[in-house]
């Protein structure tokens, strides 16, 4: 910190404090007196000529202050936003809005919710389709169209987290889902069912603000337990999406699903209306444009978001491709299951939903990088255990469906905490980055094992899982877990025990970065002058 006074004249006496941004903030009510024997210990700057200040200027400065410091009491302007849930800008949001296990709860319910629209229609196509006396393959553009539009939304809405208020949005997204989900109860014809599920999956985007949100508010050396949990819940939408809609589909209507999600998105509207904290956007400094350029960009700074893209985007093709291709062998010799019988297989995936929050506590304790290999490990074993007997014992169908789920969480967890620890002011952008790469994976995984078993059937496409796993597993390899350049084990191979974390906001970077030679210089420089 570097002190300078101004020469005392006959009217006033004022002292001037640089603080460097480093230092803690100085208290304006401390002794002047006090004040004024400090700085008389250091030496005196040399006296500067004295300037008329800009009245004007201090005017419009003090308009802004007010406009800054103003607490927002309504949404879209028109909306009240419930007292314990404004913001008060004089105060810390962490201190303000103090993480709570119910919140996070919040946020996973949310993402549960939200999360089912997308996986609905998978066990309803053969229901739709005789329902409006159309093919198979006429229907079956419309789970496409719909994660067609989930990855819209992941490129163009879920970036906005980082922009805008998140409050706003995720209230405005699932009520746009809610009504459009009225459409899809009521669509007249097959053609409506594509147009509006698209529009219902580019909207489907409220758990991709809410995972980034919880890493937003959660302190750091809780921060792996907090996404695990709101994660856990996305999980769970994905398992009860499928399961509720293949029952209601057989033993009620398909339009009877649809009707449920709007009951259960416009609950889940109100709580969020009274739950949900209206944390400032975080200025950034970016237009739209600018933010999705950003996203372009962190390819080529962040060699840890990198190498977790490339990991998810293997363990993704594999974990799509393994249960679309699970579907015809459990339909084939020697099983000849339905397809509510096959269906039912899905909540087999609850287990790992379960875990996810197991998962985030060994995150919080160890080195992430522990729980990226132990968790591809795991699907190393579980695929492996699928190609051996995948298509002869159903044990060894039910031991690669509980074993594959929860070595992708556990290394879905730990990326997902590396990547937050990058950037605090990019963390939406960072996961929407992730989940490109998830979803090209999911969408190149389901086409390629599913074409190489309607080819070759079920050895060559369980080989060639085990083959993705493996090229995860060398991503991994080639770059350690303390590295900070793109390749290589620099930093040793420690990850058993964490370091310890000393800054426990929720703004603190956990993950190593780069440091460029101009930031190092300007460091120095600041030191040199404190």
């Amino acid at each position: 910190m570097a002190v300078h006074t101004e020469p005392a004249n006959s009217d006033s006496q004022s002292t001037v404090v640089d603080v460097d941004r480093s230092s803690s903030m100085v208290n304006p009510s401390a002794d002047p007196e006090s004040a004024s024997a400090s700085a008389s210990a250091l030496p005196l700057p040399l006296p500067q000529p004295q300037t008329q200040p800009n009245t004007e200027g201090e005017e419009q400065e003090n308009v802004n202050v007010e406009v800054e410091t103003k607490i927002r009491k309504r949404d879209y302007g028109f909306l009240p936003i419930p007292k314990n849930r404004r913001h008060d800008p004089h105060k810390k949001v962490d201190e303000e809005f103090g993480f709570t296990w119910k919140m996070n709860l919040v946020f996973a319910f949310a993402a549960t919710v939200s999360v089912m629209n997308l996986y609905y229609i998978q066990p309803m196509l053969v229901a739709i389709a005789s329902d409006f006396s159309v093919s198979h393959s006429r229907i079956s553009s419309i789970p496409t169209l719909v994660q067609g539009g989930y990855g819209t939304g992941i490129i163009f809405i879920s970036p906005l987290g980082d922009l805008v208020r998140r409050r706003q949005l995720v209230l405005l997204l699932i009520l746009l889902t809610t009504i459009l989900s009225i459409g899809l109860a009521l669509a007249p014809s097959v053609a409506v069912l594509e147009g509006i599920s698209f529009v219902v999956g580019m909207l489907t985007v409220t758990p991709q603000i809410c995972i980034p949100w919880t890493a937003d508010l959660a302190p750091a050396n809780k921060r792996a337990t907090a996404m695990s949990i709101t994660l856990s819940g996305l999980i769970f939408g994905l398992v009860l999406g499928r399961v509720l809609g293949g029952i209601l589909s057989r033993f009620g209507s398909w339009r009877d699903t649809y009707w449920l999600a709007v009951g259960l998105q416009g609950c889940m509207t109100v709580i969020l209306y009274f739950t949900l904290p209206d944390t400032p956007d975080k200025k950034i400094g970016l237009s739209y444009f600018g933010v999705l350029w950003s996203m372009a960009k962190f390819f080529t700074m962040y060699p840890t978001l990198v190498q977790a893209c490339l990991v998810s985007l293997f363990s993704s093709a594999v974990f799509a491709g393994f249960w679309t291709s699970l579907t015809f062998v459990l339909n084939n010799s020697p099983y000849h299951y339905n397809s509510f019988e096959i269906g039912l297989f899905g909540l087999l995936g609850l287990i790992g939903a379960i875990l996810a929050p197991q998962w985030g506590r060994l995150v919080d304790r160890t080195h992430p990088y522990l729980g990226q290999i132990s968790g591809i490990s795991i699907n190393m074993i579980s695929m492996i255990v699928a190609l051996v007997g995948a298509d002869k014992n159903i044990s060894a169908v039910c031991i690669a469906i509980v074993g594959y789920d929860m070595g992708q969480q556990l290394a879905q967890v730990s990326s997902s905490y590396r990547i937050a620890g990058l950037d605090p002011k990019a963390r939406a952008r960072l996961n929407g980055c992730s989940l490109l790469a998830v979803f090209a994976g999911q969408t190149s995984g389901t086409a390629i094992l599913t074409h190489i078993y309607n080819t070759h059937g079920w050895k060559p496409t369980g080989g060639t899982a085990v083959a993705f796993i493996g090229a995860a597993l060398v991503v991994l390899f080639v770059r350690g877990p303390h590295e900070i350049g793109w390749i290589g084990w620099h930093g040793g191979g420690q990850i058993l025990k964490k370091e310890k974390i000393t800054d426990l906001s929720p703004e603190a970077i956990t993950e190593k970065l780069r440091v460029k030679k101009k930031e190092k210089e300007k460091e120095k420089g600041d030191g040199q002058q404190v």
